[in-house]
């Protein structure tokens, strides 16, 4: 199946989400040590897949795709 190719007005908005995902994806200890000091790190696991769930939705309506198709079951979090 071609990808589906983004006008130019949703390239800059797919770059950022995808910069975004990055970020979410990548292991950031000294929050992951707050987050234990607060008694505070299931909420943040909780919150962290709720933004990549966010993020996902709105990528694949930039692109005009299905998401539910390989990603329902998918975990996110970088802290697992």
């Amino acid at each position: 199946m071609d990808p589906v190719i983004a006008p130019r007005s949703h390239s800059a908005r797919l770059d950022a989400i995808n910069l975004m995902l990055r970020d979410l994806h990548t292991r950031h200890d000294e929050i992951r040590h707050r987050a234990a000091f607060r008694d505070c790190t299931s909420e943040l696991l909780t919150l962290q897949q709720e933004l990549v769930d966010y993020l996902l939705t709105k990528k694949h309506g930039l692109l005009g795709t299905d998401p539910a198709v390989n990603e329902a079951d998918r975990n996110y979090n970088s802290f697992t």
